[in-house]
């Protein structure tokens, strides 16, 4: 501990250090403790002692017009706006109590007009602003929502541009303040200022916070007026502020008041909550009597009337938190004390909790692919919008319209992603340029946009490989080149992916991959007319645009939920065959635009149950073949898990599968 050098030995601890400052943490729902009178209602209520207020003028409800009118444009943003005008005014210095209590608390002491608007926030809770009167046009002030393309100059010196969802103080040409945030410059305290208008309104709490954030006035950099007008401040306490603040401008500024004035349209009603006798003890455990419960609110300032077995409450004004009997039956609580609850163990089995086979399956997942050796990645669901831009070669969307944030803290996070390649693409660049491959999955949600519906949160499994092939396979050294990811790498792991939870052979047509994709190595999955799963080569050009290895960078996308599906609830395992295999090695000839994933899924058709493997071995354009053909070198392992496959089943089954693929594919076999 530091004390200042002109401390003189044996000087009183609390005399070197001066007042005691207590900080509390006050809960979001409960604004009306914000305040030293808020504070004090509890510690009375607890010791059942007295409450003594701080002194008040009276308020004569009147005021010139010719002086100043007040006026509300939206009383759903503004509730109540109240003002009072003061005369003879002598701006100076607080008195030296009120200075060291605004600075224990935190605040710059300024003037004593300034000062008296912040101790009285402090104090009562209500946050007021006091304006120079001979500054308001129009002798008026008015609670309206900004005007399209009004400018404020605030009292932090920043120009601001206005939104047509602000509401703001003004009077009768310009905006003056950013109603319950910050105040303008325009018409701010001056030296030479005599004459005040003094404003204090109520405001509705999700209005305020949107305008602070969308000024960048939350947080930290925010008002301690716009930190409690974010909460839902009671209405009730703007009169006592006003008069208070009226009492104290009176003592410390030399200020008459000539009148005031109050607009209040629709007056909340204070919440009456109604619960039988029996509610408290039933709710928490004690026994606790009516009377008893009756005195703690009471206490608490609640009107309470107790007829037989119901009691009836009325909050006080200031509360806004009470709603339903559990409230009420809370507040007793606290009055008489937790340790009158009793201890005791629950009563019955305590309820087992079922995870959503969603959930169970997509750690099932992740363990697969972390076992293949890929990095288990997490990233942003809110992206940069000109990702989606750079999905595809000619900057056509891939996806549909993405959902996009109220109010985005930065534009690099202003949309939610509507699918998991844009994420995919950035991870990969940035940590590429510190390592030489990358190989990685990322399981989250996407979110897409319906019609007249809440949006979907569809669960999704992107998988990623690009550059050099990791981890380093056995057998390589530093005299060996390192091996590149190729589609081999990703077909395996998909297939593999697929094996490991019993999904089984592809369900469902097999199309070209699509945008952004290179048109002949990859391919999608659709499933009642909705695409399921896509993989391949990314397209050259979408990799340059990303800082990718434009012939090595590979990507899948495939919905959880439908792998769910396709995976049994109870897995079987199948013995293998203890029969010979039956090897046949065939060359099909096929259109260039056809895909092998359609060959592969006809041979496994139309093999009935026999095919046990079917692998591409080789890749064929040329003379041979002719233009816009292609050919496939394909091997088909047979075999019977009932017999021996004779040769005459060996012929009938390959006979089956070159009539389905010349029917159903257009191809036809080199000899």
């Amino acid at each position: 501990m530091q004390l200042a050098k002109s401390l003189t030995v044996g000087v009183l601890l609390q005399d070197a250090i001066g007042d005691a400052v207590i900080v509390m943490e006050i809960a979001p729902n409960r604004p009306d403790a914000l305040s030293i009178l808020g504070i004090a209602r509890e510690v009375a209520a607890l010791y059942n002692v007295k409450l003594t207020e701080p002194r008040a003028a009276e308020l004569p409800g009147k005021l010139d017009p010719s002086l100043l009118t007040i006026r509300i444009e939206d009383d759903r943003a503004c509730p109540r706006f109240a003002a009072a005008y003061l005369e003879g005014i002598r701006i100076g210095p607080s008195p030296d109590w009120m200075q060291r209590r605004l600075v224990a608390a935190g605040m710059r002491p300024i003037t004593n007009i300034v000062d008296i608007t912040n101790y009285v926030m402090l104090e009562i809770g209500q946050p007021l602003h006091a304006y120079d009167a001979t500054m308001l046009r129009g002798r008026v002030l008015v609670a309206r929502k900004a005007k399209r393309g009004e400018r404020l100059r605030t009292l932090d010196s920043k120009d601001r541009a206005l939104r047509p969802e602000d509401l703001v103080i003004a009077d009768g040409d310009r905006a003056l303040g950013l109603a319950g945030v910050m105040g303008g410059e325009d018409s701010e305290i001056r030296p030479n200022t005599t004459t005040v208008a003094l404003e204090a309104a109520s405001f509705e709490p999700l209005g305020i916070r949107r305008s602070s954030d969308a000024h960048g006035l939350q947080g930290s950099s925010g008002s301690a007026a716009a930190r409690r007008f974010g909460l839902d401040l009671s209405p009730a306490l703007v009169s006592l502020a006003l008069a208070r603040a009226v009492s104290l401008m009176g003592e410390h500024a030399g200020g008459r008041l000539i009148g005031s004035t109050d607009v209040y349209p629709h007056p909340r009603d204070r919440a009456h909550v109604r619960l039988r006798g029996s509610d408290v003890p039933r709710v928490l455990g004690a026994s606790i009597a009516s009377a008893e419960s009756a005195d703690a609110l009471r206490r608490l300032g609640f009107d309470v009337q107790v007829a037989d077995d119901t009691i009836d409450t009325y909050a006080p004004a200031f509360r806004t938190d009470i709603g339903i009997a559990e409230d009420i039956v809370e507040e007793v609580a606290r009055i008489v004390g937790y340790d009158r609850i009793p201890t005791r163990l629950p009563f019955g089995p305590l309820p087992a909790h079922e995870r959503h086979p969603l959930d169970v399956f997509r750690e099932r997942v992740r363990d697969v692919l972390v076992g293949f050796g890929l990095q288990d990645t997490i990233s942003y669901a809110a992206i940069d919008p000109a990702w989606l831009t750079k999905l595809t070669a000619d900057g056509s969307p891939l996806a549909p319209e993405p959902l996009r944030i109220t109010n985005p803290t930065t534009v690099s996070q202003s949309v939610m992603r509507p699918t998991l390649r844009a994420s995919l693409l950035d991870t990969a660049s940035r940590n590429l340029r510190h390592r030489e491959g990358v190989g990685f999955f990322e399981i989250s949600p996407v979110y897409l946009p319906r019609k007249a519906e809440l949006p979907e949160e569809r669960w999704t499994v992107g998988i990623l490989l690009a550059g050099q092939a990791e981890p380093v396979h056995e057998g390589e050294t530093w005299l060996t080149s390192p091996r590149s990811w190729d589609l081999h790498d990703l077909r395996g792991i998909t297939i593999g992916l697929r094996d490991a939870v019993g999904a089984g052979p592809v369900k469902g047509a097999l199309q070209r991959g699509g945008p952004g994709l290179h048109p002949g190595r990859s391919l999608r999955i659709e499933s009642d007319g909705r695409v399921v799963a896509v993989g391949g080569q990314l397209d050259p050009r979408v990799a340059a645009m990303w800082e990718l290895p434009e012939h090595a960078t590979f990507v899948a996308e495939f919905e959880l939920a439908h792998l769910l599906s396709e995976t049994p609830a109870h897995p079987s395992a199948v013995m293998p065959s203890r029969y010979p295999a039956a090897i046949r090695e065939i060359a099909i000839v096929v259109d260039e635009a056809r895909p092998y994933g359609e060959v592969e899924q006809a041979i496994t058709e139309a093999a009935k149950g026999v095919a046990e493997s079917v692998a591409l071995r080789d890749l064929y354009r040329g003379p041979q073949v002719g233009a816009g053909k292609k050919s496939f070198a394909v091997r088909v392992v047979l075999r019977s898990a009932t017999g021996t496959l004779s040769e005459e089943d060996v012929e009938k089954a390959l006979k089956r599968i070159q009539g389905r693929l010349e029917r159903g594919l257009g191809a036809s076999l080199r000899s």
